[in-house]
């Protein structure tokens, strides 16, 4: 069998800080970007290639949360019609980062292929190709025989496929982190370890950010800061119904072919990597860990939970316990700032059923065996679309966040569209389903597949 090679493995093992010496903060910028992840490292990249002074803070690493943990699908297959817009201009640019930033980023157009298992899945498959035919025009459907195929190693019949040979795959905290370099060389500051404590306002517009090593002042502040992003905004008395996932991922030794294809059905997600070895998880079953957070803005969450209950798991535990420690015993700015890098555990049920699942419908060595595995927080909104919004009530503000679990692809787009709303007022691309007032207006629509 192959042997697993030293090409890095997500997550943890190729984080790294972007600069070895820690940086002088400046006093002054002309953006300051909340968050090292794949939003606010292509939005930093793109904004100080339009020669603004940047500077991006990151209370931990850059891509040491969600952004250093997905499963590195880069899609246009399948997202729900509002976001293909954004998808397929990352799509277009994807293909030229390695070229552009000058560092291997795991880059690879495979292709996507989700398998339906039966005829109604199939039909639900058919019919979104015809409404993204205009955009997505790339994904066709595949027959069961045309599925066979593609992923000869497959056992399980299956009544066809969706398909779209333009996608790829890239590696997350790798292309994460290449930005962020590539940002540090156009002179944009990149503070990690240094968290954001509050966006701070001069007669409700943005003058700068609060951050545990003093302030920053700015007249123009993004906030990309994934599952904590609603606590800036309620400081501003912006409303946010965000919630928390854990999603488990492994990490396979290396395996014969079993999919060319970034692959999903049959209750698994697999993206097998250069050397053989796969990223693999369950399809779309998350756990839900109560914490005193859990019940905040459930209302918008009931209608979903209820039409997809199997597809969570509810825990009661640890990351309860360790909420209230530090609501009861924490100090203010700690609380804010704290757990910087929460040690998320991956669910251990999970990964065995999920390699149970590997095996059971792929032609493949019975030793097989998993590596790794790992667990990340997504933060989801009620519609599963993100928000990308300059909101009127607060001149200088402007929220990249919300992406539930698919904003790793979309990350060069959005930091493109970003950038042309902090320097233009602006993007090419209609924003309008991403604002952040529908929420409140209630004009959110359900999601378009489950949370």
């Amino acid at each position: 069998m192959q042997a697993l090679s030293l090409y890095p493995h997500s997550p943890d093992d190729v984080l790294s800080r972007i600069k070895q010496k820690h940086e002088v903060m400046p006093k002054n910028a002309d953006v300051i970007i909340i968050g090292g992840g794949i939003v606010g490292t292509t939005s930093a990249y793109y904004l100080s290639k339009k020669g603004l002074n940047v500077v991006l803070v990151e209370k931990d690493k850059v891509a040491s949360q969600q952004s250093g943990r997905n499963w590195g699908f880069v899609r246009t297959q399948y997202r729900d019609l509002a976001e293909l817009p954004l998808a397929s201009l990352a799509l277009s640019l994807w293909p030229n980062l390695e070229k552009e930033l000058a560092v291997d980023i795991g880059w690879k157009k495979n292709g996507c292929i989700f398998v339906a298992e039966n005829e109604a899945e199939h039909e639900k498959f058919k019919a979104w190709q015809l409404d993204a035919k205009d955009i997505a025009s790339d994904a066709r459907m595949l027959s069961s025989t045309e599925t066979a195929k593609y992923i000869p190693n497959l056992k399980t019949k299956v009544a066809g496929a969706l398909y779209t040979e333009t996608d790829g795959q890239a590696e997350p905290c790798l292309a994460t982190i290449a930005f962020a370099k590539a940002a540090s060389e156009n002179g944009a500051h990149i503070l990690e370890d240094c968290g954001a404590v509050e966006i701070e306002t001069t007669a409700r517009s943005v003058s700068g950010v609060l951050t545990e090593h003093g302030l920053i002042k700015a007249p123009i502040v993004i906030c990309a800061a994934g599952a904590t992003s609603y606590r800036f905004l309620s400081k501003l008395k912006l409303k946010l119904p965000q919630q928390i996932v854990r999603n488990t991922v492994s990490l396979t030794e290396p395996l014969n072919l079993l999919s060319e294809a970034c692959f999903c059905g049959m209750g698994i997600g697999i993206r097998q990597r250069p050397d053989g070895s796969c990223i693999l998880s369950s399809e779309s079953d998350v756990d839900i860990d109560f914490t005193l957070d859990t019940m905040r803005a459930a209302r918008f969450f009931l209608p979903s939970l209820l039409n997809h209950w199997s597809t969570f798991s509810f825990n009661l535990g640890a990351p309860f316990i360790d909420d209230l420690h530090r609501k009861v015993f924490a100090a203010k700015e700690d609380r804010l700032l704290e757990p910087r890098r929460p040690k998320i555990k991956p669910n251990t049920r999970k990964v065995n059923e999920t390699l149970g699942l590997l095996k059971r419908h792929f032609q493949m060595p019975q030793e097989a065996a998993i590596v790794k595995s790992w667990a990340g927080y997504i933060d989801v909104l009620p519609d599963a679309i993100p928000v990308i919004d300059s909101p009127p009530s607060v001149p200088g503000l402007i929220v990249a966040t919300g992406f539930s679990g698919h904003g790793f692809g979309l990350g060069p787009g959005v930091g493109t569209v970003v950038a042309q709303l902090a320097t233009e007022g602006k993007s090419d691309i209609s924003l309008n389903d991403f604002r952040l007032d529908r929420f409140v207006l209630g004009t959110f629509k359900p999601p378009h597949a489950p949370l």
